[in-house]
């Protein structure tokens, strides 16, 4: 028995929005994920930046009587890192202040002209003074898919992102 007033919609209006719908959604998923990785890129590239400033001015300013700098650790075949820590140099830090932060799958640390130390990047602010770093140069850090982003430290200890 069907009625001629009945109200709600019909298995036909109901195909319909359910076909508009999965062709909007299948056009969001590839920008979300381009804007995903590019976020990635520029929230990874500014922490980077950040420790970089926090190591030279912590340095500058003679925090617990020493220098600070930033360890890059390149891996190769896994996941890169870079080490916040206090002391004169990589190998004479004091490990209680070592503060490590893994970069995601997707991003990697290429050196451009920087001083490699054991295939490594060290830079090392002195204490107090004017903070001079004594590794000058460049790196990359590059997104799988959506580009890269160069962080340079100057001779003076500016750091800066392009």
């Amino acid at each position: 028995m069907f009625f001629k007033n009945s109200k709600g919609f019909t298995l036909y209006e109901l195909i319909v929005v359910l076909a508009i719908t999965s062709i909007i959604v299948a056009a969001a998923v590839p920008v979300y994920g381009n804007f995903q990785g590019k976020l990635q890129l520029l929230d990874s590239s500014a922490d980077i930046v950040q420790i970089l400033r926090t190591a030279r001015g912590q340095s500058l300013v003679g925090y617990n009587d020493s220098a600070h700098g930033v360890y890059f650790v390149i891996n190769n075949s896994g996941v890169d890192s870079f080490i916040f820590y206090q002391g004169d140099s990589y190998t004479a830090r004091n490990q209680d202040y070592d503060q490590t932060t893994e970069l995601k799958s997707v991003l990697a640390i290429s050196n451009s002209s920087f001083t490699l130390s054991n295939n490594n990047i060290d830079i090392n602010f002195t204490k107090g003074g004017l903070g001079l770093p004594n590794n000058t140069g460049s790196l990359i850090l590059s997104h799988s898919i959506t580009g890269q982003k160069n962080i340079s430290v100057n001779s003076f200890g500016m750091v800066e992102k392009n």
